[in-house]
């Protein structure tokens, strides 16, 4: 009977203190960083529309894509994710080529071969960001598609862009769905 008792302690002394820490943990999150911590959504009229880190499949030319995604359907629920094909794959080629001429074909004032982000995904499959170059070769059509100027649809890009500074350790990049949310503010 000693040995349960103890055990029960031991018991309810963890449940304490993994309760506690994750109390703490949370209360910290809510306090200093609450829109991280509730997964950075996005609110349309107070309604959840979507999520900063997790990037939607955009399809409509007065849009800004992003990476392809890959979308598998299980019963009723889509499940994006990454392809799991390898680059030397015939499979991964094929689908390569035939995307890069979908898009090339929706793109046709784009200047330069399709970016190699646009046809390829991403680890995750859902990653919300782009190279800010992939986002300027779609100008043309997202500006033709809202009756804008290029001017226009590129400034808003551009103002979506990451810091200059961080081309030291890489490109600069744009999150796919704050410039769709910039551009549909667009007149």
């Amino acid at each position: 009977m000693k040995t349960w008792l103890r055990a029960g302690w031991i018991l309810l002394g963890c449940m304490v203190i993994v309760g506690l820490y994750t109390a703490v943990v949370t209360g910290i999150g809510q306090t200093f960083m609450a829109d991280q911590a509730n997964g950075s959504l996005i609110r349309t009229k107070g309604k959840v529309t979507g999520s900063r880190l997790i990037v939607q499949p955009e399809t409509a030319d007065g849009d800004l894509w992003g990476r392809a995604m890959h979308i598998a359907r299980d019963g009723q629920t889509l499940q994006a994710g990454p392809t799991n094909l390898s680059p030397a794959s015939t499979a991964f080629r094929k689908r390569a080529k035939a995307l890069a001429v979908v898009i090339a074909a929706r793109n046709p004032d784009a200047r330069g071969a399709v970016p190699q982000e646009l046809i390829t995904t991403s680890g995750s499959g859902v990653d919300p960001d782009i190279s800010l170059a992939a986002a300027l070769w779609q100008v043309p059509r997202i500006a033709k598609a809202r009756g804008v100027r290029q001017t226009v649809v590129r400034q808003t890009i551009q103002r979506q862009a990451t810091n200059a500074a961080t081309q030291i350790l890489g490109q600069q990049t744009v999150n796919v769905v704050a410039v769709n949310q910039a551009l549909a503010k667009l007149k």
